[in-house]
This record gives structure tokens, sequence and C-alpha cells, in this order.
């Protein structure tokens, strides 16, 4: 088996290539050579003047590339930043080596008063935008998916993380993951509303079920992982495999585009409009706004997870107030959002 640095060459930009295919551009490069040089990766992001969500965005490529982990987010406490796993340690000490070219920190200062990280919303756009204008409370709100703002949690990256992940043994939405994380002690729980879930395609095709696309060979396009959709599609997936008597890796393998991910609803509905991909799980009005088909799969729970350190905070029981008085009214106008029935509650685990 060989080491992974015998995959690896940068080229003179410098640019990462693996297996001679080109993965990180020159930002990417830089990142990957300060990870062992800092506490969190939204520090990384600020040393480098990098979204967070693209500091995301890289690490989560070459991990998929090289099909081993670079970092390791501490499960059971919060604040203490990440670890690099062996195989990304080595990385990173082959790079640093490499690039010898200095370069300047560009320590782009974000002042914020809240990091929301986690799944992308359109209804938190909509209120995001509303605080801001109106409010003049700073919000950095990062899309990278549930799975990690959960993470941006446990780093200390963020106070709140949106999202909305299904356990299939129980069907239950997201506190199951919060239990599995160890988060009880460090989070709460701030009930939200639901989602309207389905495939979303062009008016051309026909199809009401998962079963539908892989036997008739449709393409999909799957969102990254980590995501709340990709998570019900794997739901999908195994059930379709078990009712079928297959190995869910063969069904995988199966279903066109599954390595095909994207990390936002905009990117999956460009790639439909495109022709690039011929169907997405994703949201009602999203589909709409579009004209393209809609067949629902389910409501989905949005809920948010919150730091308990922020709900002590003058600046949580304002934006607090703002949400509990302000998003029903913009849920009530837009198709396919529903507020549960104990929204604006708070669960502590």
């Amino acid at each position: 088996m060989h080491r992974i640095i015998d995959r690896l060459e940068v080229r003179s930009e410098p640019v990462l290539y693996i297996d001679g295919r080109k993965v990180l551009d020159e930002r990417g490069v830089r990142l990957i050579s300060i990870l062992d040089s800092v506490n969190s990766l939204l520090e990384a992001s600020r040393k480098l003047g990098i979204p967070y969500s693209r500091v995301w965005e890289y690490i989560a490529k070459l991990e998929r590339i090289l099909k081993q982990e670079v970092i390791m987010v501490r499960r059971g406490g919060r604040g203490r930043g990440f670890k690099l796993t062996p195989e990304g340690l080595e990385l990173v000490r082959y790079v640093k080596k490499i690039v010898k070219t200095s370069f300047e920190a560009v320590e782009a200062h974000i002042d914020v008063d809240i990091h929301i990280a986690g799944s992308d919303d359109l209804i938190l756009d909509l209120f995001i935008s509303e605080v801001k204008k109106k409010h003049g409370l700073t919000i950095l709100y990062s899309k990278i998916g549930s799975l990690r703002g959960l993470s941006s949690i446990l780093l200390g990256d963020a106070q709140i993380a949106p999202i909305h992940l299904i356990d299939p043994d129980t069907g239950e939405y997201n506190l199951p993951y919060v239990r599995k994380l160890g988060l009880e002690r460090y989070v709460a729980i701030l009930y939200g509303y639901y989602r309207e879930v389905g495939f979303i395609h062009r008016q051309d095709i026909k199809i009401s079920t998962i079963e539908d696309i892989i036997e008739r060979g449709y393409r999909i396009v799957n969102r990254c992982r980590g995501s709340g959709i990709k998570v019900l599609l794997d739901k999908l997936i195994y059930e379709y495999a078990a009712s079928q008597k297959l190995g869910v890796k063969e069904t995988v393998n199966m279903l066109k585009g599954y390595e095909d991910e994207v990390d936002t609803h905009q990117e999956a509905i460009s790639k439909i409009l495109e022709g690039a991909a011929d169907i997405a799980i994703g949201l009602r009005r999203e589909a709409e706004t579009h004209n393209l088909d809609f067949k629902p799969i389910t409501w989905e729970r949005f809920d948010f997870i919150i730091t308990r350190e922020i709900i002590d905070t003058e600046k949580w029981r304002h934006l607090y107030t703002l949400y509990t008085e302000t998003m029903p009214k913009i849920i009530a106008d837009i198709r396919g959002y529903r507020v549960t029935e104990n929204f604006g509650e708070i669960l502590h685990p």
C-alpha cells in the first residue's frame, strides 16, 4: 500500500495535484500549509482571508479524493480545536516543505456578533437579512452542511448550527446527532420549523420514488457529505437496498450521479437547469421558483443547535426575541414551510 505522499505533487503556482488531478488551488495549498499552526478552522479562515465555508470545502475535497480523513474534530467537548490525523499531519508537513515561497497572512479579522454555521436555508437567509438591515446585529452565516455545523460548534468556531438530520434508525430529527457527538452538556436546541423536501426534476421526467430513479437510470446530483439532504438520500438508498435484497454499495453504484456533490440548494438546481443532472433532492420553494416539478418525500424538522454560553448574552436575547417575533411572519408567506408545534422553545438535552 502506497503512502499518501507518494500520490502527491505540488507544482509551481503552487497547486496541489493528486494522481495527476488538480485538487487544490493556491489558496487551498496555503490553507493546508498552516493547519498545524492554528487552533481552529475559523482562525485559518481569518489568517488567509478565505471564507469559512470554503475552508471546509477544501478539506472535504481532499478527504473525498484521498478517501482518508485529514482532520478529526474532538468529541465530547468544545473549543479545544481540531486534531490532524496521522495522514493529515504527513500531508501538512509535505506541503510546508514544498511550499518554500513565503506569503503574507491576510489576517482578515471579521467582527461578528454571532457566527451561524450549518445548513443552507432560504428562510434563514431572509431572517438574517432582516436582522442585519433593521437591528444592527452582525451575523456571519457559513453554509457548510448540518454535520459540519455541529463540528463547528465542537471546534468553538460557531455559536449556532442550523441542522436537519434524520436518524435512519428512529426517524427522529436532530437530537440523536447531538447525543452521538457528546454535545449534551454544551448546547441546547432551539426548535424551528418544518420544510417540505422532495425530488426536484424537469417536467419531462416522471418519477415518484428512489426506485424509479435507480431503475430508469436518471442522474441525481447529491449534496456534500454531512448535509441533511445527503443523510436523507442515504436513508432512501438503504431502504431500497433492503427491499431488493441488495448490498448498499451495489445500490449506490447503480445510482448515477451519487458522487456528484454540491454544497447548496442553488448549486443543485443549477445542475438540473444546465442539463448536468436530472434530479436533486431539495425544497418545494426551490422547485417552484425555477418552474421544476416537485415530488414530496417528507416534512423535515429544521432546528438550531446553540451553545449554552451564548444563551446568557444580551446579543442572544435580542436575536431570540427577533426570531420568535419575525420568523413566523416570514414562514407564513412561503409555501413549503411551516412552524413546528413547539416553535421557539429551547430544549436542554
